[in-house]
């Protein structure tokens, strides 16, 4: 098959992006290969089964553990097959106030307009921040 298009690389993120926003898992896996590669930290989960039950795990821990929460995201512009998403976290905890935490994901499209792989990268100084604003909240993960 051939290489996909720097516009099918940028809808399928686009889609992908705003489905995970939404927490729409049923919208995310028609985006997701069955047999992607989710690469985070020191793990790596293979199947689209696996990598959205990471994502609503997530997502549901998020949605108990604070008092409101939004989500954004902001696609990049692609490099070959693969295209830099900006995750964009705002969260609350009643009564502190709001954190901002943000991450990228690097999504690789094949051909079929499916993401095939993503590999997340810790923004600097993120995940530290993120980690002292739970400490702050008497949260913990």
């Amino acid at each position: 098959m051939s290489a996909p298009t720097a516009d099918l690389v940028t809808s399928t993120a686009t889609a992908l992006a705003r489905a995970l926003d939404r927490n729409d898992f049923v919208t995310a896996a028609r985006w997701i290969a069955t047999d992607c590669i989710y690469e985070v930290r020191e793990e790596t989960l293979v199947g689209s089964v696996p990598i959205l039950a990471s994502y609503a795990d997530t997502a549901t821990w998020v949605e108990r553990a604070f008092d409101e929460v939004r989500y954004e995201s902001e696609v990049g512009e692609p490099e070959g097959d693969t295209v830099a998403v900006t995750y964009t976290d705002y969260i609350m905890k009643v009564p502190g106030q709001w954190h901002r935490h943000r991450c990228k994901q690097h999504l690789t499209v094949g051909a079929e307009g499916r993401v095939v792989r993503i590999v997340h990268e810790d923004l600097p100084g993120e995940r530290e921040s993120l980690e002292a604003y739970f400490r702050e909240c008497g949260i913990e993960r």
